[in-house]
């Protein structure tokens, strides 16, 4: 493997993908409900912090505590991570899925392989072609909603830049993964139009059905909750509820687990458990903390430990779709039979 030649097919993808109509009208509705996410973000922090000063004043006691963390501009990313959740699934797809299987079609891939490159090379040049793409437009998108706050007259804080900086990090990696899912099935599908549909079914598969089928299991593995034993009744039957009651209470926590598990599988999921914590700590926390820390004050400096220890399981599983799926369009890629 020659990392010239590999630039060298990464630049060629990067300058035919940009100059592709589709992508160019995936990426300008990305941009421009970027900047409208921005602008309602904006309209949301406003509105947050103008309930947050009312909640001051009535007194912690009769308000919520989700109302008594200040609101910050990081609710302004919070706002385009749910646009990116949604639209930079399709964007990852549009650059992906017609890769190989578009070579394939126009029966230009035998004359590609007949040059003197190796099939590795020219697997991995596509792939590092599309991540430039993808982080171009990643990029693009930050910068866009950075200058609209600036130009608003809202200035992040200096503690803020990096979850900045993480956030972009994370959306340029669920990107990469939805590219992945595409790049995948170009390598098993024989057409364009066979490719997209393999690849938005992979992709709803794991981010919707997956899910629901770990809730239908760990409903299965609870069950209904025990009846409760009717006034005046017998002494033995209170033990005997009592049992049952604290064994259904036992499986709800494996159901809490399997239903955990179920959404590991999905990128959506993982990718909106990720933007929630790094843009709004505080709220996460006190979300989780009605469970597992209910001392946690929303007037304290959130504990970043503690948030990554909730999420280090969405970190890893976010990090293995792209893994995964690059490592199958790989090892498809080489045993292609082009006859």
């Amino acid at each position: 493997m020659e990392s010239r030649r590999i630039f060298i097919i990464a630049g060629k993808e990067f300058a035919e993908t940009l100059r592709g109509r589709r992508f160019l009208m995936v990426l300008g509705i990305f941009l421009i409900i970027a900047f409208i996410g921005t602008l309602q973000g904006i309209q949301s922090y406003t509105a947050d912090l103008d309930h947050y000063t009312q909640a001051l004043t009535m007194g912690a006691e009769s308000v919520s505590p989700l109302w008594q963390v200040r609101p910050t501009l990081l609710d302004v990313f919070y706002r385009m991570g749910e646009m990116v959740a949604v639209l930079g699934a399709v964007l990852g797809i549009a650059v992906g899925f017609d890769l190989i299987s578009g070579e394939k079609e126009e029966k230009s891939l035998k004359i590609l392989l007949s040059h003197p490159v190796y099939r590795d090379e020219v697997i991995t040049g596509k792939a590092l072609g599309g991540v430039a793409v993808l982080t171009l437009t990643a990029v693009t998108a930050l910068l866009i909603t950075l200058a609209v706050l600036l130009l608003s007259g809202h200035m992040p804080l200096p503690g803020e830049w990096g979850q900045i900086f993480l956030f972009g990090a994370f959306s340029l990696l669920y990107l990469v993964g939805c590219f992945a899912i595409a790049l995948a099935m170009s390598t098993v599908a024989r057409r364009s139009g066979e490719a997209l549909m393999y690849s938005l079914v992979c992709f709803f598969f794991l981010s919707l059905v997956m899910p629901a089928a770990g809730l239908v299991v760990a409903d299965a593995v609870v069950g209904e909750a025990p009846e409760k034993v009717p006034a005046g009744g017998d002494l033995d039957d209170w033990y005997d509820y009592q049992e049952r009651w604290e064994a259904w209470e036992h499986r709800t926590e494996l159901r809490a687990a399997v239903l955990s598990t179920g959404k590991l599988f999905s990128p959506e999921q993982n990718f909106h458990a990720i933007s929630q914590a790094i843009t709004r700590p505080q709220k996460y926390l006190i979300m989780r903390g009605q469970a597992d820390d209910p001392w946690h004050r929303p007037d304290e400096e959130p504990d970043y430990g503690v948030v990554l220890g909730y999420l280090w399981q969405n970190v890893v599983a976010l990090f293995l779709i792209p893994a995964i799926f690059f490592g199958f369009a790989y090892v498809r890629f080489l045993r292609i039979d082009l006859r």
